[in-house]
């Protein structure tokens, strides 16, 4: 696929983390270089250098490159189905990274959800060393009762549906 530089965005594959089989993989995202020219741009892709801003999706939110590991362009990756991506001359897992995990600097792991569309790979933040630091002998341990407005000034009450803040 050709490049015209300057006529049209220069759009990638967004990776931000590559394991031994899994690709977790963010989207589709536009390089956003307002101080670079977009030749300068697309050779610093291709030679796996380059630094600037991302725009991922159709969100436009700008994220710095240096959140992901690899910006692919899209030329040279190919989807095989929702879950199989052709890189590097082989084939890899794909695991979806939700917007919530953007921004998340740390590792991420893979765990299989099933939906209607069937079974797929979703990524999420490793928490797992979050128990190196749990003192177990000195947990609090009972029972908790949240009462309507107890924790509010005046006791004012929710309004409106509760919505997970990742949908």
């Amino acid at each position: 696929m050709l490049q015209r530089v300057g006529v049209s965005p220069i759009r990638v594959w967004v990776i931000k983390q590559v394991d031994a089989d899994i690709l977790h993989l963010c989207g589709i995202g536009t390089l956003y270089h307002p101080r670079q020219r977009p030749w300068t741009a697309l050779e610093t892709l291709r030679q796996h250098c380059y630094q600037g801003g991302v725009r991922l999706g159709n969100t436009g939110i700008v994220l710095n490159s240096r959140l992901f590991n690899v910006l692919v362009p899209l030329d040279a990756l190919a989807l095989q189905g929702p879950s199989i991506a052709r890189w590097q001359g082989r084939d890899w897992l794909i695991s979806r990274v939700p917007r919530r995990s953007w921004e998340h600097q740390g590792r991420l792991v893979a765990e299989r959800e099933v939906d209607g569309e069937g079974e797929r790979l979703i990524s999420g933040e490793d928490v797992s060393r979050i128990c190196d630091h749990v003192d177990r002998e000195n947990a609090v341990t009972g029972l908790a009762v949240f009462h309507q407005g107890s924790g509010r000034a005046g006791g004012s009450q929710a309004r409106g549906p509760i919505r997970r803040r990742d949908s």
